[in-house]
């Protein structure tokens, strides 16, 4: 076999190969002599047929076969040879014809050799937050409104009331698709509706009708509706107050908490401690990855990026009903998940870089910390435990985390951090938002 290096440019480099044609021949004649001892052929005794009448029915499937079984033989070893880091690989047959060399050109990208830098630019805003009396009692208020009761009242509706609506949306005068509802429960306060609307409703008293004007969000998911002024006629039907119950042990066991109320109050707060401690950690982590991206140009093998596409395409499929769904894979644009997944893998390429040069690992202590952790919340924290450690997958999973974890701080040590006093609230409510994003 004779290889050449034609040319080697980024990630792409290209080998020219040639195969002697003894070699496939070769081949082919050994498979059609083993055909010939049992194929059937009128007027020949089983095993007596000549060779080359095998070859006249089967020559030319048999040597299509030997060049499928030959070429990846061939390039891999070539790959091998040359030691090419290739990510993914293109092959194109130049020339093909019995008797005479076989000659083909594999394409190669390259995983890129990357040199990571910029991490002093980097630019990470890290959230003060403090969890105070204060806080304590606005979370323990808003477990109480979510099983809070609701009561009819004859007044005018105010912000936290539920009120039961009916609503009809015109634009231009005409009526618009899913613009109304009746019977609706709204909460009002809560966000549910576009901006403008639950404003409106605000000071209406059972059986008033008005009319509010509201403009759709310029990122709305319908465009036709997108930016566009609207009007609402509403009918208030009902107004509902809502009757919190009291902090009790009663009250506390609904949250899984057996004891009394100033145990359910630190249990409250040991909750809210380790969900800031994950929400701190996720938007320092989140701004990492942005800045490393930033900072870093990479070509990304397009191998790697349409792999990353077929993977996010079919778990798409699974959350649609996988085999059930009436939409096939090929019917979903690989457009939708083109950007996302080049920044995916981007990301991870140089991530392993800097995990690669620094020797970052994940130390027996700290999964045991991680895992622990983790396990703290569940009622029987040592099955838990027991899990990780038997199963071989999921310890894994967790060694990936904590030599995340790692790099972040790696990175962190050499980045612009500022601190920013946060409401611990907002900084839950940006992070949920973030994550249902991603």
């Amino acid at each position: 076999m004779q290889v050449t290096v034609e040319k080697k440019e980024g990630i792409h480099c290209e080998l020219a190969i040639e195969v002697p044609f003894i070699e496939i021949d070769k081949e082919v004649t050994k498979r059609l002599q083993k055909i010939a001892k049992t194929a059937k052929f009128d007027g020949f005794r089983p095993g007596k047929v000549p060779v080359n009448f095998v070859k006249k029915r089967y020559g030319e499937e048999i040597r299509f076969e030997v060049i499928g079984d030959v070429l990846p033989q061939k390039y891999v070893k070539a790959i091998q040879d040359e030691s090419l880091n290739a990510a993914g690989v293109e092959i194109d047959i130049k020339h093909n014809k019995e008797g005479e060399d076989l000659k083909f050109t594999v394409h190669v990208e390259l995983y890129p050799e990357i040199e990571v830098s910029g991490l002093d630019q980097i630019e990470v805003e890290k959230p003060l937050v403090a969890i105070g009396d204060v806080e304590v009692e606005k979370m323990i208020d808003n477990l109480r409104k979510q099983v809070a009761t609701w009561k009819t009242v004859e007044r005018e509706a105010k912000d936290g009331d539920t009120v039961v609506i009916d609503f009809v949306g015109t634009k231009d005068g005409e009526e618009f698709g899913g613009g109304s509802a009746k019977d609706q429960n709204l909460v009002l306060g809560s966000g549910q509706m576009i901006p403008g609307f639950e404003a409106g409703v605000i000071g209406m008293k059972k059986a008033d009708i008005k009319t509010i004007d509201v403009t759709f969000p310029e990122d709305y998911q319908s465009v036709d509706l997108a930016g566009k002024e609207v009007q609402f006629e509403i009918t208030l039907n009902e107004v509902k107050e809502a009757e919190l119950p009291e902090i009790n042990e009663e009250f506390a066991k609904k949250f899984g908490v057996d004891g009394d109320v100033e145990a359910f109050y630190t249990e409250i707060r040991g909750n809210m401690d380790r969900e800031l401690r994950a929400a701190i950690k996720k938007a320092v982590k989140e701004q990492i990855f942005d800045g490393l991206k930033k900072t870093n140009e990479v070509e990304v093998p397009k191998t790697l990026i349409q792999n990353e596409i077929k993977r996010a395409k079919e778990d798409l499929m699974k959350r649609m009903g996988g085999n059930d769904s009436q939409v096939k894979l090929e019917d979903i644009p690989d457009d939708l998940f083109k950007d996302a997944s080049e920044a995916r893998i981007k990301l991870g390429l140089i991530v392993n870089a800097i995990v690669e040069k620094n020797k970052l690992e994940a130390s027996n202590e700290k999964v045991t910390a991680m895992i622990e952790e983790m396990a703290s919340v569940y009622e029987d924290a040592e099955e838990v435990k027991a899990h990780y450690r038997d199963n071989e997958k999921d310890l894994e999973n967790i060694k990936g985390a904590v030599v995340e974890d790692e790099l972040v701080e790696f990175v962190l040590s050499q980045a612009k951090v500022t601190e920013k006093e946060t409401d611990f609230f907002e900084l839950i409510r940006t992070t949920m938002a973030n994550s249902q994003m991603q």
